[in-house]
């Protein structure tokens, strides 16, 4: 393999987000620099035209998207610009349509928040448009309401994965542009559907109220319902059967398995948070649990450009790890570097490029 050096950036829920250099030969993680960006800039994400440019939400009563742009050497940003999601806990940030659109999830708003960027993809052209959506669930977490938690890509669509009414809503734009509801999938009532990934015509989402990972056909609007192929726990098998596990994140990567990787949240298993995978191919199955001796894996996300590493955080401790991807025989993950605990406070998302 040849040796690579990565940028790395966190969003977290302080004031900051931080710049991390990943080496992978040797393999090292070391903090850079720190930039300071509204209040927890907890969800980042770049723009598909430009790596350098970040787009961090401030996940906060008066919520906000900001726009920042990355210096590739030293690793500093720069804040551009900044508009209300005129919501509340703004907590994920999709680039839909040509990617010159940007879906954001106000959690405790029950909205979507979409915002359109002027040509240089750094500003955003006010006001925006808003989505409400009604309905709650049985579950504790859910009874007050709805809780957009991702903003997903497809097409003209963007599919939006509310935990709070365990549904998802397929979205399209009118010709006033508002975006406005097509269609919806029913998730289990209590399962929480927060985070998902499109592979062609199937959805895979992550379920963190029942700690689930479901499997739908996906077929374009209009063209047949999606249907339910499969629904597997992610669960770690020596995992005690009571423990308040919460799933988070959701990876694909492709390949002759075409693997999933689940984070789970809150073990109180004494090696930490499991990262469950699956196989997809033939079948949805759980191959491998990988204990990370993290607390809490909240942020997980790969790096490098054929997704040969994946980074996950401990928002409640453990520190910063950087997993390569191995073999099945080798166990599938293999921790190669470590940045302590408490050099970043409650880390919570990741995006990468390549350190110039």
């Amino acid at each position: 393999m040849v040796a690579s050096t990565f940028l790395v950036l966190v969003g977290s829920f302080s004031t900051y987000i931080s710049t991390l250099k990943f080496s992978t030969s040797p393999p090292s993680l070391k903090l850079v620099t720190q930039t300071a960006s509204g209040e927890a800039p907890s969800w980042l994400t770049q723009s598909p035209y430009d790596p350098a440019i970040i787009y961090a939400t401030d996940e906060v009563p008066d919520g906000h998207l900001n726009s920042l742009v990355l210096n590739r050497r030293s690793g500093k940003l720069v804040k551009v610009d900044s508009i209300s999601t005129n919501g509340i806990h703004p907590t994920h940030i999709g680039a839909v349509l040509d990617g010159n659109t940007l879906g954001v999830a106000n959690y405790h708003g029950s909205s979507l928040f979409t915002a359109s960027l002027k040509p240089d993809h750094l500003h955003f052209i006010p006001p925006g448009h808003m989505t409400f959506y009604n309905g709650s669930g049985p579950a504790p977490q859910q009874v007050d309401g709805s809780h957009p938690h991702q903003v997903l890509k497809n097409g003209n669509e963007a599919v939006v994965m509310d935990l709070g009414t365990d549904k998802i809503w397929r979205m399209v734009q009118n010709r006033t542009g508002d975006w406005v509801v097509r269609d919806h999938i029913d998730q289990k009532p209590g399962s929480g559907p927060r985070h998902g990934v499109i592979v062609d015509s199937t959805l895979y989402t992550l379920c963190e109220l029942s700690n689930n990972l479901t499997q739908h056909t996906f077929p374009p609007l209009g063209l047949g319902k999606p249907k339910l192929v499969a629904s597997q726990s992610i669960r770690p098998l020596d995992t005690t059967p009571d423990a308040p596990l919460a799933a988070a994140e959701l990876l694909y990567a492709d390949g002759p398995s075409a693997l999933l990787y689940a984070s789970n949240r809150n073990d109180p298993h004494p090696q930490g948070d499991a990262i469950t995978i699956f196989e997809t191919r033939p079948k949805l199955q759980a191959v491998k649990y990988v204990r990370t001796g993290l607390n809490y894996i909240r942020g997980m996300n790969f790096v490098g450009p054929r997704k040969e590493y994946i980074i996950a955080a401990g928002m409640n401790g453990g520190g910063i790890k950087v997993f390569q991807v191995v073999s099945p025989a080798r166990g599938y993950l293999s921790e190669v570097a470590h940045l302590p605990n408490g050099t970043i406070a409650q880390p919570s998302s990741f995006v990468w490029t390549q350190w110039l």
